[in-house]
């Protein structure tokens, strides 16, 4: 009886996600609230960290049916359900999109140097060298 009900409740959402389409600004923070709770960061630094994410990544934003999905489906709090509904392919595709969206999200924002919880979280930028220990000094 539940897996009815999650099925019905998938293809509801799943024909809602296609008359709809949400932003990739929206997919990027559904995937990443998912993981690191609400997040205190603006639409402009999501917005130019996105932007950087795609350029490092071009092919590993999921398809725009896959990611309207995802969204929906967080946006609900069905993302648990729904999930293992996917397909191995599109499941393969958002895991590796997940994977990549949050460790770019770590190095390319301050999230990890934040004193708080609710301190704003902003856009870094990419550069060449993240490592926090690098020594560029002769010896």
């Amino acid at each position: 009886m539940l897996a009815l009900a999650a099925g019905g409740l998938a293809s509801t959402g799943l024909a809602y996600a296609a008359m709809r389409s949400f932003s990739d600004l929206d997919t990027a923070r559904a995937t990443l609230e998912r993981y690191l709770g609400k997040l205190n960061i603006t639409d402009d630094h999501l917005r130019a960290f996105v932007l950087e994410f795609q350029r490092r990544n071009p092919w590993d934003f999921p398809t725009a049916k896959l990611a309207d999905a995802t969204t929906l489906f967080e946006r609900l709090h069905i993302a648990d359900v729904a999930r293992p509904l996917l397909p191995d392919d599109p499941a393969h595709r958002l895991e590796r999109f997940e994977r990549l969206l949050l460790a770019d999200f770590h190095l390319l924002t301050d999230y990890a140097w934040r004193r708080g919880p609710d301190d704003p979280i902003t856009y870094a930028g990419s550069q060449h060298c993240v490592n926090p220990f690098a020594n560029f000094e002769s010896a």
